[in-house]
């Protein structure tokens, strides 16, 4: 079923990888409204409960879902990395032809990729604006119902739908990342044979040797793009609460650019600003390149608990004739540390999953764990692509793993004081 005609393996594939993007964000707009008084006040006009949410707590949180579902529909329009290794071949997708001209030894491709990758852009915005129009007929037709009254009927058929579904999604994407990590640990699998038999870590000692380079490539790159990310996000929000003012749409959809705009359609553009700089395939062109991607996820983790912290705390330390800059380093960013170490984390792992941003700004002289992923992928020794794609789950995980480990140990030390 991999790389069928008609991409379906693809879109299986960017659906798996996207739902806990999108179900990530749903969570944090949930956050900000009072959903248990939402739900009860429409309960009690008569609305069944998926009529309740519907009418009621999507209108409120799809707003601050628009520019994510927008950033996955550019995503999905323009992938390369996924599209090498589920899509068709034959033809393939155009944001995989408009790379391989870019990459022609042929410096005349340049141009028709050029054109390419503009199409690209089209093409995506296109999908964004049919979207938008469907946004807004849904819209209506909704506001119809509900000012006629609609108040909706219990469906257990649905919910049970609706729970199956989810079901697949979580069973699926947890059956895929278990068996890269059993073909990594085979040994020996035949073709005919449901399981390895027998199973080691002989292939994890013999490729770990020759994968340092690109797992410490990996890490010094995504952490430096993370904690850039960080200090350029505290400092924002910072700002942002000192002059009492909230962040306008302007900046938003500046911070969010680079994930609603597709990859390939500006990534030449940045390298050939990195070439006139003099940067192209150097460490700190990359870096910045990452960063790019990686801002907007930090930003869109840390904003709403910073301004959810209460103001009171920072009010109080400046009577007491504290400095704004002692308020920050000794109460909120102490306050604030678990969000602050998740959002790093974040960040490190985002950094982790980016392929073309290193193939364009790295000028292929830096290996990564995901470059050297999608290369081993065309390859037919799975239990090597195992092994890469663990530590493409390794990495980010560790990450995870120390922040928290870091937050519990302050939590310790705190229960221990009291």
């Amino acid at each position: 079923t991999v790389q069928d005609p008609h991409g379906l393996s693809l879109i299986l594939g960017l659906s798996l990888k996207e739902v806990p993007f999108l179900l990530l964000m749903t969570i944090v707009a949930l956050g900000q409204m009072r959903l248990r008084e939402s739900m009860t006040v429409a309960r009690a006009l008569g609305h069944a409960r998926s009529a309740a949410w519907l009418a009621v707590v999507l209108p409120q949180i799809y707003p601050q879902l628009r520019l994510p579902i927008y950033a996955v529909l550019a995503y999905s329009a323009s992938v390369v990395d996924v599209a090498l290794i589920l899509g068709p071949t034959a033809p393939p997708t155009l944001a995989v032809l408009v790379w391989r001209g870019f990459h022609d030894p042929n410096l005349a491709q340049i141009f028709w990729a050029s054109a390419g990758a503009c199409l690209q852009l089209a093409l995506a915005a296109l999908a964004i604006l049919i979207w938008r129009l469907g946004e807004i007929a849904a819209g209506r037709l909704g506001l119809r119902h509900i000012a006629a009254g609609w108040p909706g009927r219990p469906s257990r058929a649905a919910a049970a739908a609706s729970f199956a579904a989810a079901l697949i999604v979580i069973a699926a994407a947890v059956t895929a990342l278990a068996l890269a990590l059993l073909w990594s640990l085979a040994e020996r699998w035949p073709a005919a044979a449901p399981l390895p038999d027998a199973i080691g870590l002989a292939v994890w000692q013999e490729q770990l040797p020759s994968a340092r380079r690109a797992i410490g490539t990996t890490a010094l790159l995504g952490v430096a793009s993370a904690v850039a990310a960080l200090l350029l996000v505290v400092a924002l929000l910072e700002q942002d609460s000192r002059l009492g003012r909230a962040a306008t749409p302007r900046r938003n959809w500046l911070i969010y650019a680079p994930l609603i705009l597709p990859q390939i359609g500006f990534l030449f553009g940045i390298q050939g600003l990195l070439v006139m700089a003099g940067m192209d395939g150097s460490w700190t062109g990359l870096v910045w390149t990452h960063f790019l991607f990686v801002l907007p996820y930090v930003y869109l983790s840390l904003s709403e608990p910073w301004r959810a912290l209460d103001p009171r705390y920072a009010r109080t330390a400046l009577c007491l004739g504290r400095s704004p800059i002692a308020v920050l380093f000794t109460i909120k960013l102490p306050i604030l540390a678990r969000p602050i170490l998740v959002a790093l984390a974040l960040g490190f792992a985002v950094s982790v999953g980016q392929y073309l941003p290193t193939l364009f700004a790295g000028g292929g002289r830096f290996q990564t764990v995901t470059t050297e992923a999608v290369a081993l992928a065309a390859g037919g020794d799975r239990r090597v692509i195992g092994v890469y794609a663990g530590l493409q789950m390794l990495l980010p995980a560790l990450g995870f793993a120390a922040a928290l480990a870091l937050t519990g140990g302050r939590r310790l030390r705190e229960a221990r004081v009291r």
